[in-house]
């Protein structure tokens, strides 16, 4: 079986077949102004291209919305309504739940004002498939029963019902309740039928030869195979026949054809790669892998599992970035308009003032000296505002500041996150080739890589938390006498399975009652930071060495030092790390996974007792981290908690 390339997100698109009509509305939107009839165009160019082309559909629907905001007539009308639900179709379409539902939120608020119940029922169904494709079958079901209760109704046109009905079907599949199932879609596809709508009969046609299938009556699904594709070839409808080609080769799996199921594979795969239907290509790849295994052709079938885990990873990450994008993006709308009502606000007040001041002038105009003493207060309110301009400016240096902060935090979690959840991914992999392969010796070692990244992981989102805490200003220092020795032990325990793993050692020495000054978290922390990197960067059979000594130099400071046989840092690597600012770049290396985080934390953490951290690398030489703390006053063995340090605000926790 030949490989087939995995094309990235900018893959080349083949040329499409264009929807009829789509011509001649875009020579007639060349003609029309920014207008109602402008909208409707773009709305119905936008409807014509989002099943089959929603990338090209995209530009005219936002195109469409943007209009509709501005025209008063339609600016919270039904032309922005159908314009957010046009929208929404092309993110839903091509992947983009979390924007698609946001449009579709502000679509359902209009038609609740507007008493639209054909374009409410529209709203649940569309949410309810887009929660459906997330197999959130939960979430689905309780926008389809909003939906069913008003689908009923004489307002509630058929289109709406017929996919509606489609959906309910589909969920009823999804949760292998069959029989409910058909009856859901037999009612679709009579409402399609009488409606004329052939792309609907192709779906739901689809969607009967599907439970038919389940339930192995083999014979029915050809024929509605074939009747739901020769649809949608008549449509050049290029998504249904690679949803339509899928199901073909699990038929032909099923009927024992693996050259057929082959064949009818690679053309839904080309045919999902064309439209971009990224989903229909996972499947693809995921029938191509089960289909290379049942051959024993086990490399082919590792290949098309590589495919299938890079790019769901590649779905989830694009997922997550738009997520986070739109959260910044919420939070920056509502902080500008917070500032703009405030400025609004002080020029409201500011206009008054001035008209007071007006009408002083003119009642008080035949004094001088009352028209000095109104001279003098004029200018004190100049210098007022000039005095409240710089503030602003300064405030606005510090937001930038922290959006600054915010985008790097962002970057090396995503960063820092790789490596984990890659050796999730990897594991995965490792536990379906060690069951091919009835390797019992590489099962029993899976527990310790899973909580190796386990560990990994929650050492991470501890380092998120606490530098989150950190910077909010809410994070005390509570300074109290700690033993030594006692913190190396609990490093020593915390990091002796990880160690185990991979054949390394620690070891530590500390003199007998050494004790510090210091926050037991804030230790805590810098200690698992300088251990867990030393181990991350380690080779297999390293040792890394905990010591605590006073300071020669400072009998009022402790020296705690960590020593690893690592491959070394350079000397341009420590000179960045050492004078690199409070939140670092992330790092380029393709293979680096920390670094980052954790030592700027430990720096912050360190500083706020009063030490110092000093790091000292060779490559190929390993490293020496050394941290200055507090010394604890000799003192009895009673345990005596110090005032607490607060950096700016009262303790939270």
């Amino acid at each position: 079986m030949g490989l087939l390339l995995l094309l990235s997100p900018g893959w080349a698109v083949a040329a499409q077949p264009v929807p009829d009509g789509t011509e001649a509305i875009r020579r007639q939107l060349a003609a029309h102004p920014a207008d109602t009839t402008r909208l409707r165009l773009l709305n119905r160019l936008c409807y014509l291209l989002h099943n089959e082309q929603p990338a090209r559909a995209l530009p005219f629907g936002e195109a469409a919305v943007a209009l509709a905001r501005t025209l008063p007539a339609e600016g919270q009308g039904p032309g922005l309504m159908h314009s957010l639900l046009c929208l929404a179709s092309c993110y839903a379409n091509l992947s983009n739940g979390p924007e698609a539902l946001t449009l579709l939120s502000e679509a359902q608020t209009i038609a609740r004002r507007l008493n639209d119940v054909d374009a409410l029922a529209r709203t649940y169904t569309a949410q309810g498939s887009i929660y459906h494709d997330r197999r959130d079958s939960t979430s689905a079901w309780r926008h389809y029963q909003q939906a069913l209760q008003l689908v009923s109704r004489r307002d509630v046109t058929p289109r709406t019902r017929m996919k509606l009905l489609g959906h309910v079907g589909n969920l009823f599949f999804l949760r292998e309740q069959y029989p409910q199932a058909m009856h859901f879609d037999s009612l679709a596809l009579a409402l399609a039928r009488r409606e004329g709508d052939s792309t609907a009969q192709s779906n739901y046609l689809s969607s009967l030869a599907n439970y038919q299938m389940q339930v192995g009556n083999l014979g029915r699904v050809k024929r509605l195979l074939t009747q739901a594709l020769a649809i949608s070839r008549r449509q050049h409808a290029v998504r249904n026949q690679a949803n339509q080609l899928v199901m073909f080769a699990l038929y032909y799996v099923q009927n024992q054809e693996p050259e057929r199921a082959d064949a009818a594979l690679r053309e839904a795969l080309k045919l999902a790669r064309q439209c971009g239907y990224l989903e229909r290509v996972l499947d693809a790849y995921s029938v191509l892998s089960a289909e290379a295994a049942e051959q024993k052709n086990y490399q082919q079938a590792y290949e098309w599992n590589q495919r299938y885990v890079q790019l769901n990873d590649t779905i989830n990450n694009r997922q997550t970035i738009q997520t986070l994008a739109a959260a910044q993006v919420n939070y920056e709308a509502q902080e500008r308009a917070r500032r703009l009502q405030l400025l609004t606000q002080q020029h409201h007040e500011q206009v008054w003032h001035s008209r007071i001041l007006g009408a002083v002038v003119v009642l008080l105009a035949l004094g001088l000296l009352v028209t000095v003493y109104l001279y003098r207060k004029l200018r004190r309110n100049r210098s007022a505002l000039a005095a409240k301009n710089r503030d602003l400016k300064k405030t606005s240096l510090e937001l930038h500041s922290v959006a600054a902060s915010k985008d790097k935090l962002y970057a090396i979690v995503a960063h820092d996150l790789r490596g984990p959840v890659t050796a999730f991914a990897g594991v995965t992999s490792l536990i379906d080739s060690y069951i091919a392969q009835n390797d019992q010796a590489g099962l029993a070692r899976l527990p310790a890589l899973v909580r190796q990244a386990a560990d990994s992981l929650n050492h991470l989102l501890d380092n998120v938390l606490n530098w989150a805490v950190s910077q909010t200003g809410e994070l005390d220092c509570r300074p109290m006498p700690l033993p030594v020795s006692e913190l190396f032990a609990e490093c020593q325990a915390l990091y002796q399975t990880t160690a185990s793993a991979s054949w390394q050692h620690i070891t530590m020495s500390a003199p007998a009652g050494l004790r510090l000054m210091a926050d037991r978290n804030m230790t805590r922390t810098i200690l698992r930071n300088l251990v867990g990197n030393a181990l991350k960067f380690m080779p297999a059979g390293g040792h890394v060495h905990l010591e605590a000594a006073p300071d020669p130099d400072d009998p009022q400071m402790v020296l705690l030092s960590c020593t690893d046989t690592g491959p070394g840092m350079s000397a341009a690597t420590v000179a960045a790390l050492m004078s690199g600012p409070a939140l670092p770049e992330p790092t380029a290396t393709p293979h680096a996974t920390g670094l980052g985080l954790g030592l700027a934390l430990s720096r912050a953490f360190v500083h706020r007792h009063g030490g110092t951290l000093v790091i000292q690398s060779r490559p190929g030489a390993g490293t020496n981290v050394t941290v200055s703390l507090p010394a604890a006053k000799s003192k009895a063995d009673k345990v005596e908690e110090a005032p607490v340090l607060k950096p700016k605000k009262s303790p939270s926790f």
